[in-house]
């Protein structure tokens, strides 16, 4: 999500400004839920293991989960996204996996839903923030946990 805005010219400073510490924040917020739901402790997300393991996904130059949300952004689709890369971007298999697991737990997810819902096709990245189809979807989602 956050390559994608970078990646439709944004800035940097703009992404995380407006949209990226935003969804980040949410990112981390439903990581923690889901984890909870699981019976796990909010402490295991603390630490590079966890925020930092997000961070470097998030904001590093090397993250090959980033470059797919950047290339996404600049218009390029999924399929050739991978076909291109000699690496592995585990977030994309990841994404439907995770909206899978808040199902099963009853956990509302609505960032992370809304990012698989992007790799997935369901909706569109192609319009700018605020009007993206995306960035309208993922804020329509219900954001009261238990609603998924």
């Amino acid at each position: 999500m956050l390559g994608k805005e970078e990646g439709e010219g944004y800035s940097q400073l703009d992404c995380q400004l407006n949209y990226g510490w935003g969804a980040w924040i949410g990112m981390l917020a439903m990581l923690l839920y889901l984890v909870e739901a699981q019976g796990g402790k909010a402490s295991t997300i603390n630490g590079l293991g966890g925020i930092g393991d997000i961070c470097l996904t998030c904001y590093g130059s090397l993250s090959r989960n980033r470059s797919v949300g950047v290339r996404l952004g600049q218009g390029e689709q999924l399929q050739d996204i991978l076909a291109s890369s000699s690496q592995v971007a585990e977030g994309v298999a990841t994404a439907a996996v995770v909206v899978l697991l808040a199902r099963r737990f009853r956990v509302s997810l609505p960032v992370l839903t809304g990012i698989a819902q992007i790799l997935e096709g369901n909706i569109s990245c192609e319009q700018s923030p605020p009007d993206s189809e995306a960035v309208n979807e993922i804020m329509g989602l219900p954001q009261i946990q238990g609603e998924a």
